[in-house]
């Protein structure tokens, strides 16, 4: 996929902003018309993409790590999610179902001993309830036809791109038309042959709002957003630190924390998602005890049982170690800029 006879920057359009492969006929079986309809009344977008694809996106991968646009760092952390391998559930895959939800940012509110505190979840980190619609209506249809279907790992941002369910923007987050970046991703496989094909589109894979528009640049906090280019220096962003335990790198401002994981200010400056944007709804609320036992950063194991499972229904427990550090930056940064 990458020929090293190539420029640099021609090596990079053919990833992100060249004539790529596009947005075929949808199938037209009558099991995926089936399939189609049981997903759009979940909720759930779907592009269709044979199997043979998930090689595809690995060579991708791998040149980017090649040319040094992929952080050796961000590479180790995610390396199982380069090689594709089928679900036991599903050992004869034929075709991959990459899916799209509506995912909105909301608000969760803790009592501090300095008083109440109200942080953002950003989209997609809440995800479960989304998957659990996805997959149930998948089975729906694929298991009375005598098929299997399961959820599998791939790199499901640059899946859904290339599948032309999705652009990306310059932040390197994924768009979904209709949803803006509020949008969770997800790759199902089956053995059900569903008649995809391989898209052959000339469409670029960067939203066209992006060229002219340096928004996301300036206002993210760590400056991993570059001017020019298409690549992020995702080892850089704030989520990335927020998301993984540790003393806060150097490079990261006091005054930048701005949600409870991850970040929303390229998303909040974005244009293409000034019609998704509205004011978070209040999900939940811990106590004054909750919220100090969620300080203390415990391993979600630790918790009490009633405390883990409220975590888990917001999709957190896995980030139970980092959410009271993280709050504390909040408090700090809230108290610094007011």
């Amino acid at each position: 996929m990458f020929e090293q006879s190539k420029p640099r920057k021609e090596r990079r359009a053919a990833i992100f902003g060249a004539d790529l492969p596009a947005v075929g006929p949808p199938p037209t079986t009558p099991l995926a018309e089936a399939l189609s309809s049981a997903l759009e009344a979940a909720g759930c977008r779907h592009r269709l993409v044979p199997v043979q694809v998930a090689e595809e996106l690995r060579e991708t991968i791998t040149g980017l790590r090649a040319e040094g646009l992929l952080a050796e760092e961000i590479y180790r952390q995610y390396e199982d999610y380069w090689d594709f391998t089928p679900p036991v559930t599903v050992p004869e895959p034929q075709t991959v179902i990459v899916v799209a939800w509506a995912s909105l940012p909301v608000r969760v509110r803790f009592h501090l001993d300095t008083g109440p505190l109200e942080a953002v979840i950003p989209p997609t980190y809440i995800s479960s309830a989304g998957r659990t619609r996805c997959l149930e209506a998948a089975r729906a249809v694929l298991r009375p036809a005598g098929h299997a279907v399961d959820w599998t790992t791939l790199p499901v941002k640059l899946l859904a791109v290339r599948a032309g369910l999705a652009q990306y923007g310059r932040n390197n987050l994924a768009y979904v038309t209709g949803l803006g970046s509020f949008a969770r991703l997800g790759a199902l496989c089956t053995d059900a042959d569903l008649g995809a094909v391989k898209y052959e589109t000339k469409a670029s894979m960067l939203m066209s709002c992006c060229p002219p528009c340096r928004n996301c640049h300036h206002v993210c906090p760590t400056g991993c957003i570059p001017h020019a280019g298409t690549v992020i220096d995702a080892g850089r962003c704030l989520s990335q630190a927020n998301e993984n335990e540790g003393d806060w790198p150097d490079w990261v401002p006091a005054r930048s924390h701005n949600s409870l994981v991850g970040c929303m200010r390229c998303q909040e400056a974005c244009p293409a998602n000034r019609y998704y944007l509205r004011r978070e709804e209040l999900v939940a609320e811990f106590d004054r005890q909750e919220t100090a036992l969620i300080l203390e950063g415990r391993p979600a194991e630790e918790l009490p049982p009633e405390l883990r499972k409220r975590l888990a229904e917001l999709d957190l427990d896995g980030y139970s170690t980092v959410l009271g550090r993280n709050l504390r930056a909040l408090r700090d940064s809230a108290a610094a800029l007011s």
